[in-house]
This record gives structure tokens, sequence and C-alpha cells, in this order.
């Protein structure tokens, strides 16, 4: 079994089943709940998450949380050691995070879409082969607020086998709720499902509409920094605001990026390639009561306002910015990268996608573009090619362009009635993924084009 998430009921989407990859793509009907999808997976990973695995007394009062909890107790109240949650305990966790998930699915996404919503199911499947360490050890560390120099403390660590993790101080006043050590495994397991460690500023979400909120953020971000208390605290109901969370997200993003001067990797080289291949030129950031962002065409040394720029150049800067100030991108989610792009610039974003996924980052995409999905299939058919160094040269590729079509998820969401819609797992070919999607819309086209 791989890390996999089933969701039913939830908008206009009757039934999805996801397998988590480093690379999933959402395509299908307008209105379908590709974003809605997208918003969902974005939310285990941040913030919202504490609000799904959070221990009521209802699910406190279950027979599984009861045995988890004295599992936890009894390593926290031993002697130092490390051991593996594998076996029958990695399955009562994850079955107590699913009864979690059960019990607070609707909190869950309403906090996410900072409204009242409602989803019929949400389950969580862990492969058993991804380790997770629970080790109980004494600390030494310095005190500032205490004369003495070293602190003795006692600390139950949770690990990743990929690195990260979580701890928590053992001592007589943290022990009266034992629930917070639960919670550390819970979150521990989540961690492990979206397969890394990372802060919740690390993982991105750029939405549609970008150029909007480029040309609008001071206004906007105004207005959300005004609610962000309210925006992000689990003890109100209901919070009226214009955007969900993933949005409002972005927006502090577009307001704090360039805080820090960037470092030469990577990104930093895919950043040279937009600038190249997309932009003719550069945006820089203007650091004044707010920040703005100014574009530099490449012929041409006067500097422009965004508003005078073309809609590509607004569309790719969020992404264009994450990538030249080498912002610490652990995952992003990207609504739909082509936007405005003309066809020959579409490969331009595929290639940029590619990557950044070679750069080990996670990829989550919607998107309405044949052109992405066969620049996809071509770069795959490439890597398998048997003239792999010939093509490669040929078309100017780089061993970063190509893509392995086991790493990829593509899903198709098709809108069965007026009301719902299903999630189908499209299988890579020998010619790559099939899109029955654009490919029934466009045999309707040429039939028409015939008949004429």
């Amino acid at each position: 079994m791989n890390n996999r998430i089933i969701v039913e009921d939830f908008g206009k989407i009757r039934r999805a089943e996801l397998e988590v990859k480093p690379m999933m793509l959402f395509i299908g009907d307008n209105n379908s709940g590709k974003s809605y999808l997208m918003s969902l997976i974005w939310g285990l990973s941040c913030n919202s998450r504490k609000t799904l695995i959070r221990l009521t007394p209802e699910i406190m009062g279950t027979e599984v949380y009861q045995e988890c909890e004295s599992y936890i107790w009894e390593k926290i109240t031993s002697t130092e050691n490390t051991e593996r949650l594998e076996g029958i305990w990695f399955d009562k966790f994850l079955a107590l995070l699913n009864v979690c998930a059960a019990n607070n699915k609707n909190a869950f996404v309403s906090d996410i879409f900072n409204k009242k919503m409602q989803i019929g199911k949400l389950e969580l499947q862990i492969a058993q082969n991804q380790r997770i360490d629970i080790s109980v050890e004494d600390i030494v560390y310095a005190h500032k607020n205490r004369q003495e120099t070293k602190q003795y403390e006692k600390v139950m660590w949770v690990n990743l086998a990929g690195g990260g993790g979580v701890g928590m101080f053992i001592d007589e006043e943290l022990l009266k709720d034992r629930g917070k050590y639960v919670e550390t495994v819970l979150e521990a397991l989540l961690e492990c499902w979206r397969g890394f460690f990372a802060g919740e500023n690390n993982v991105i979400f750029l939405p549609s509409s970008r150029t909007g909120f480029v040309l609008s953020k001071n206004m906007l971000t105004n207005q959300v920094y005004e609610n962000s208390f309210n925006m992000f605290s689990n003890d109100v109901p209901e919070i009226p605001s214009y955007f969900t969370k993933p949005v409002i997200s972005f927006l502090k993003l577009l307001n704090n990026i360039g805080e820090k001067e960037p470092q030469e990797n990577g990104l930093t080289q895919i950043a040279e390639f937009i600038e190249k291949e997309l932009l003719h030129g550069e945006v820089t950031i203007q650091k004044a009561l707010s920040t703005s962002f100014l574009y530099r065409p490449e012929k041409g040394e006067q500097t422009i306002q965004m508003y005078l720029a073309s809609a590509v150049v607004t569309e790719i800067t969020p992404l264009y910015l994450l990538c030249k100030y080498s912002y610490r991108v652990l995952q992003l989610f990207i609504e739909e990268p082509e936007m405005c792009m003309h066809p020959q610039l579409q490969v331009v974003v595929a290639r940029i996608l590619a990557r950044m996924h070679h750069e080990g980052i996670p990829i989550a995409a919607t998107t309405h573009s044949d052109i992405i999905i066969q620049h996809i299939n071509n770069m795959i058919r490439v890597k398998k090619s048997s003239k792999k160094e010939e093509l490669m040269k040929k078309f100017q590729l780089e061993e970063s362009d190509l893509l392995d079509a086991d790493k990829i998820g593509l899903y198709q969401f098709v809108s069965r009635d007026e009301t719902k819609s299903e999630v189908q797992e499209l299988k890579a070919g020998e010619l790559g993924f099939e899109t029955p999607t654009f490919s029934n819309a466009f045999e309707k086209m040429l039939e028409v084009t015939y008949e004429i």
C-alpha cells in the first residue's frame, strides 16, 4: 500500500482516491472540484492539520485512543530508548489518525476555506515501510533565565527516517495532558504521509488569477492583516473573509518575499531560465512602506510599474521571485500555471515545473493545458528512448527536463451529472498519458470542422 488520500462527497466531488506522488496534475471539466481538492491537500501540510488531529473528549473515549495513550505513556516514563513505530502499533496510530479525521473533518475543511463546509469522508493511508522513530533521551542545554549554566531535561522525540522531527519536553506539568504526546505522534504520521517534515511557510500555494493579486497586493494585504488574528484562530466558528487560507498564505508570501538575500542554488538557475525564456527582463523588489514589484525589460534600462507589464510577466512573477530569492520551497501547489501563456510559452512553463521537480520539490498543479501534458509525455518518452542523448542534443534538453512516469500522478475530474464529479487516475502507456478530457473536446471540434 502506498500513501493515499480518499475523499467522498466534498463540494462537487463524489469520490476521489489519490496516490501521493512527487508530481500530481489535476485536469478535467471546469467547476469539477480540482481547486477544492488541491486546497484540501494543502491544508494537510499547514496549520489547518492541527484542527484535523485535535483530540476531542469523544475521540479520547475510544478504545484505540486509550491503547495509543498507554503505549506513549510507557515510552515516556521508561529509561532512555529508541523504538521504531511499526507493525500493530503503526496500524493503531494510523487508525487513531483516521478516527480524528472522521470526527474533525468538517472543522478541518471549514478552517481551510474560512466558511462552514462539510465533507462526507476523509481517510489517509500510509505505507508501513516509512520509518518513524520514537525516542526518549536526556538533553543538556544552557538556560538563559536561570543562574545555572546547564539544565538537564527529558525529551520525547518523534523522527522521520527522511529527516526532521518534533519533540516534547517530559515534565510533571506537561504530563498532566498525555494527549499532547499522542498528538505529536499523529502530527509525525501526517508528515510521513506527505513524505517530508516542513514548516508551514515552506509550503507554497500559487492561486489562479495571480495577475490580479500581484497588481492589488498592497490593498488586499492590508485587509488580510486586519483580520489575521481571527483568521488563524480555531476558537472562531466562522470567520467572514473573501479569501481561503491558501490565498491568504499567498498574499503574505508576496508581502514578505525578498527579505533575505538570495543564495546561488538550483532555484536561482531556474530564475535565470525564466528571465531568458519568459520575462525577457527581470522583476525587482522595492521595499518602502510595503513591498512593490517593478519590471525591467532586458532591452532598456528604465523600470516600469507592474500594471504596465504584460500578463505573462505578472502571472509568472510569484514563481519567478520564489526562485530568484532562493525561497526554501518544500512543496508547491499551483493553479493553472499556463494562465495567459501562448502555447510556445506553455512548454516553457512545463520545463520550469520539471526542473523544480528535479530540485526535490513535490508539485501539485491544476491545468487545462493539453500542451503541458503533451510536453510531459514527450519528456517521459525521451528519458526511456534508446536515442536519448541524440534527442536531448537536437532539442536542447537537459537532464532536469526529463521525467519518470512512475513519479507522476495524473487525475482527471469528470462531471457525471450537473451536481457531482468523479476523479479517475490516468495511467501512462507507451506514449505517455492519454487524456480523454482533452482528446474528446478536440474530436468534437474536428467533427464540426469536417461537417462544415
